[in-house]
């Protein structure tokens, strides 16, 4: 069920008790779990946390801590699973659900209050009604009445009784006629309902309009919903009219706090403006060149893995005045004049080199005197703090990590945090480069696929989801510019990279083709269908099923059925 009133039936419902919190291992659940725990703390609610990466890690939480615990809040899990199928959990237990994974599943959104939903249905969710879903079963079986041929009778009565009995079967056939069109019919809607996955509005967000409406949202908050925000955007998560509408509610909230706020000291206060920024990684802390040579957009559109790509870099660098020097040095070390005049180089430049989209609103964080950091970079920074981290480093000790670098970024974690993900996008742009080079990304058909081998360099870092879904939009932007199929832009591509080396099992990625301007991926049905095709064993542990694992033995085969299915 949908809870309309989140300040009275979710907030103020949980005063007073303990809660548990189940947290999604990603950006958007971090930024969403720090603006909870402010808000419980301010309240003295006391809660105990678990990460969650996958639903084996749900159900051990729940398992581990339902006896103690009679409320739980899940924080993008558990929504897109039957929850009380999954967990069977006792008839006190309340959940407490808020998911920006989508569809959100049908039993969830028709629970009996034992699932209680915090975000509203989008305006275009087709949300089968629940006669047309949900029906009981009846056991009343029709009554034969002068079933026995033995009674004695008049010729009338068994001529009565055979009567009656011609008109039950009858009535039977019609109602295992309109059994099986009910079910046909419900077939239907569950799939036209459940065939692609996608992303709703960011939990972040959410729970800072809840800080709002409570009135103690603050500079932090909103810098946490910002975050959040752009993770989707930047992952593509998110169609771009969506990430504008967000940006301008975003926009309202800053101007507000920042009249509200008393700014004076200028080494504790918080500022955040609203500017244009341009999509490179981490420019304003890495040198200009190679933030241009390694950001998927400019590498993209310039072919920079190719010689005359770099020769183009080059000109445009030339173009701008820009010394290769000065570009080749950390940009904060560059010459004043040079530094402020780079944005407006680029964007006066950017028609004539297919850089068009290269400017984009943003927000800007700053505190102290030399702290500055857009919201892309603070994506970035998490992104690698999170996902290649070394492998002596649980998850738990990421998670940790990432909680402690927000809102404001520290600068030992920062420092760490950007040396990281420097390292992150020079292994992707290599990876994108021997992919082409090598010719490896191959055509099936229906789609276009690169299997990344074991042993590859840092191959462990792409068995994370988010880097993985970071490569694969890298090498379908690299694909489609560098091929001369006309198709090309039709074409979706699948990405397989190795998962655990010791039980043999790779993970599968699948992304819809660049002509789309949804990012609603139908993936999930066709990896299930051709997993039953072939009848291999599945391992789905992931809330997002445009993600699946499976053994490398069956990789193959498994291509070949999803190439059948898609034909």
């Amino acid at each position: 069920m949908y809870v309309d009133d989140l300040k009275n039936e979710f907030f103020g419902f949980l005063a007073g008790k303990r809660i548990f919190l189940m947290i999604h291992y990603d950006i958007d659940s971090i930024c969403c779990c720090k603006i909870l725990q402010s808000l419980l703390r301010h309240n003295h609610i006391l809660y105990s946390l678990a990460v969650v990466r996958g639903i084996e890690d749900f159900k051990t939480a729940f398992r581990e801590n339902c006896e103690d615990v009679k409320y739980f809040v899940l924080i993008n899990c558990g929504g897109t699973i039957d929850i009380v199928e999954v967990l069977e959990p006792e008839e006190d237990i309340i959940f407490f659900v808020l998911d920006s994974h989508r569809p959100i599943d049908l039993c969830n959104i028709y629970s009996n209050e034992q699932v209680r939903l915090l975000s509203a249905p989008e305006e275009d969710a087709e949300v089968p009604g629940f006669d047309s879903i949900f029906r009981e079963e009846s056991d009343e079986e029709d009554d034969e009445v002068g079933d026995s041929t033995s009674e004695v009778g008049s010729d009338d009565e068994i001529e009565g009784r055979a009567a009656k009995r011609r008109r039950l079967n009858e009535e039977e056939i019609m109602k295992r006629r309109e059994k099986r069109l009910w079910e046909e019919n419900r077939s239907k809607l569950l799939f036209e309902y459940s065939q692609f996955t996608y992303y709703a509005k960011a939990s972040a967000i959410l729970m800072f309009e809840l800080a709002w409406s409570l009135n103690k949202d603050d500079k932090e908050m909103l810098w946490l919903a910002i975050v959040a925000l752009t993770e989707q955007m930047l992952l593509g998560k998110l169609e771009d009219s969506k990430y504008n509408i967000e940006i301008g509610s975003l926009q309202a909230h800053a101007t507000r706090l920042h009249n509200r706020s008393n700014d004076s000291e200028v080494k504790t206060s918080l500022k955040i403006t609203f500017e244009k920024d341009l999509k490179l990684v981490l420019h304003k802390h890495w040198c200009v060149e190679s933030s241009l040579k390694f950001s998927m957009f400019t590498s993209c559109r310039l072919k920079l893995w190719t010689l005359k790509g770099d020769r183009k870099l080059h000109q445009l660098l030339a173009e701008m005045g820009l010394p290769l020097a000065q570009s080749k040095q950390k940009f904060t070390s560059m010459d004043l004049q040079l530094r402020q005049e780079f944005h407006d180089s680029m964007e006066k430049l950017s028609e004539k080199y297919n850089l068009e989209d290269i400017v984009y609103p943003t927000f800007i964080l700053r505190y102290g005197f030399t702290n500055t950091y857009s919201a892309s970079d603070v994506v970035y920074m998490l992104l690698a703090l999170l996902e290649t981290a070394p492998k002596s480093k649980s998850p738990e000790e990421c998670f940790n990590t990432a909680l402690e670098f927000l809102p404001k970024p520290k600068k030992e974690l920062a420092e760490a945090g950007i040396g990281r993900a420097k390292t992150l996008f020079r292994v992707m742009f290599k990876t994108v480069q021997g992919a082409l080079e090598m010719k490896q990304v191959t055509s099936a058909g229906p789609f276009i696929y690169y299997i990344i081998q074991e042993g590859f360099l840092d191959w462990y870092m792409f068995s994370n989801l988010n880097v993985l879904s970071l490569l694969a939009q890298f090498i379908l932007k690299a694909y489609v510019s560098m091929s001369r199929n006309r198709k090309a832009t039709q074409l979706p591509l699948i990405v397989s990279a190795p998962k655990s080396v010791d039980n043999g099992t790779c993970i599968i990625l699948g992304i819809p083709p660049l002509c789309e301007n949804s990012p609603k991926n139908f993936f999930g049905k066709a990896f299930e269908k051709a997993a039953e095709t072939i009848r291999c064993e599945t391992t789905c542990d992931f809330f997002d099923t445009s993600y699946f694992e499976i053994p490398v033995r069956d990789r193959v085969r498994f291509l070949d059925a999803l190439t059948a299915i898609l034909t």
